[in-house]
């Protein structure tokens, strides 16, 4: 099935065969979920809801003078992406939704959504080694494309630590999962992927 065709697909089934499909991105800093996101919505022509774009939205708006006032903003940011997944649930859309999910804050978060709403869930992890990792987020701060109000150069040490410890976990819900090593990704594994996923879409039961 040609690409981008998922959403004009789905709109043909009757109304009881529907369930809303949620692609999850998730992945450490640095591991490119981002452009595999966005990637994805252009292709899959889905909605997409990025955790940093609204931070940095609350960012640009009310500034980022402290460190706790910082913290604050990212809680909200949370805040502010659950709401988007679930008025787009709420309306029956296929979407995208990306960020670093820690399985410690997000399980009961979609293991509520899982029970209120009709859906399937897809977990894409992007994975990529340690020093890659490492060597993309110091090149963000020293480059100046990561917004200064996440104030990266604090946590280098915890980043470190962090990415020692492996990729994320997945969420504990039911879900389907596809892990992509993002070490050496090219544009073919992009298009892969893009049809990996449009083919879970279109996997109605």
């Amino acid at each position: 099935m040609p690409q981008g065709s998922a959403k004009e697909a789905r709109r043909r089934m009757p109304e009881k065969m529907k369930r809303t499909t949620v692609v999850l991105i998730t992945g450490h800093p640095g591991s490119g979920k981002t452009t595999l996101a966005e990637y994805l919505t252009q292709r899959l022509k889905l909605p997409l809801t990025c955790r940093d774009q609204i931070k940095e939205t609350l960012l640009d708006t009310l500034g980022w003078a402290t460190a706790e006032w910082t913290h604050q903003l990212s809680i909200a940011s949370w805040a502010l992406l659950y709401q988007q997944v679930e008025r787009l649930l709420r309306a029956g859309v296929d979407q995208i939704v990306e960020s670093n999910f820690d399985p410690k804050y997000a399980n009961a978060h979609w293991a509520r959504l899982m029970q209120q709403y009709t859906m399937r869930l897809l977990q894409v992890r992007c994975e990529s080694r340690p020093e890659v990792l490492l060597a993309r987020y110091r090149g963000r701060i020293a480059d100046g494309t990561r917004h200064p109000g996440h104030n990266d150069q604090s946590s280098d040490v915890v980043f470190h630590d962090m990415i020692r410890q492996g990729p994320l976990d997945w969420i504990d819900v039911e879900s389907e999962h596809l892990a992509v090593d993002t070490s050496e990704l090219a544009i073919a594994d992009y298009v892969d992927v893009v049809e990996r996923v449009n083919r879970f879409i279109m996997c109605w039961e």
